[in-house]
């Protein structure tokens, strides 16, 4: 009976240990005849449910790219009347306004940057040095995290190598950065961090801020998802393509508390294999 039924416990197995980015059709195995029309159903389940996510991710990143040009276009605008000489209320009114595109503008840039982390993995053609990651977020946030005075850097010399996209390993590092600058009030700290686990690497970015809720740690990896009482800006993307990167390219990624004992700050870790 066990026998016959193997094939049966294969197929779920299989199934079981799909990730829920893994639509591809199930390779033919030696199931019986009366159970080769389900395994023919759930195939065509499967690419209908690729062919639909595929649709949806094309359509937010064709929408994304059509509404750049017009939005540049108000900008620039915008920024030609605030050249004008006018009154100090209609000066304000238009500060607002350039605001307001500014953050619309931000947000088609993290819609984009989805789109792309939830495409095929890139093939690394060299390994990445972690250390020069950092180096290159820190230099492009340094000025926002400078106008909040927060002592950030990197903690520690460990430099290590992964076979990882280096674009795929920055937009993380990017928007695991701009996320804890974004959450931790003024003069906080932010530390950047990486060691070796049992062969794998470990990058953490650690911070001063309030931290999120256990009950909300599972949530925040959605698109557009904010936690419970943030008052801080943001298109609520951060996370989801830190999470979106990190399953496309097998690693994994957590969330802790940077002061257990407080419940405080928040610890964001990524889990990378260093073997190519």
């Amino acid at each position: 009976v066990q026998k016959i039924f193997q094939p049966i416990k294969n197929l779920a197995n299989d199934i079981d240990s799909r990730t829920e980015q893994d639509l591809h059709s199930i390779e033919e195995i030696n199931l019986p005849s009366e159970l080769q029309p389900f395994m023919v159903a759930i195939n065509r389940l499967l690419g209908l449910v690729s062919q639909s996510v595929l649709l949806q991710r094309r359509f937010i990143a064709d929408a994304a790219h059509e509404m750049r040009s017009p939005l540049t276009a108000l900008s620039l605008q915008a920024e030609r009347i605030a050249q004008v000489q006018l009154s100090p209320e209609a000066q304000e009114r238009i500060g607002v306004l350039r605001q307001g595109i500014n953050r619309n503008r931000d947000l088609l840039e993290q819609l984009l940057t989805l789109a792309k982390a939830q495409s095929s993995a890139l093939s690394p053609e060299n390994p990445i040095s972690i250390q020069a990651v950092f180096r290159r977020v820190l230099e492009d946030l340094m000025p926002i995290a400078e106008a909040k005075h927060l002592d950030i850097g990197v903690e520690g010399h460990v430099d290590l190598l992964v076979w990882v996209s280096e674009l795929d390993l920055t937009a993380m590092v990017t928007n695991l950065v701009a996320n804890a600058i974004r959450h931790t009030p003024e003069y906080g700290q932010i530390d950047l961090k990486v060691c070796m686990k049992s062969s794998q690497v470990i990058i953490s970015v650690c911070d001063t801020g309030p931290g999120i809720p256990l009950q909300e740690r599972d949530r925040v990896f959605e698109p557009f998802y904010r936690t419970l009482g943030a008052g801080q800006g943001g298109s609520g993307l951060g996370l989801a393509i830190v999470k979106a990167i990190a399953e496309k390219i097998g690693a994994e990624v957590w969330l802790e508390f940077s002061d257990e004992e407080n419940q405080s700050g928040l610890c964001a870790s990524i889990l990378l294999p260093t073997l190519r």
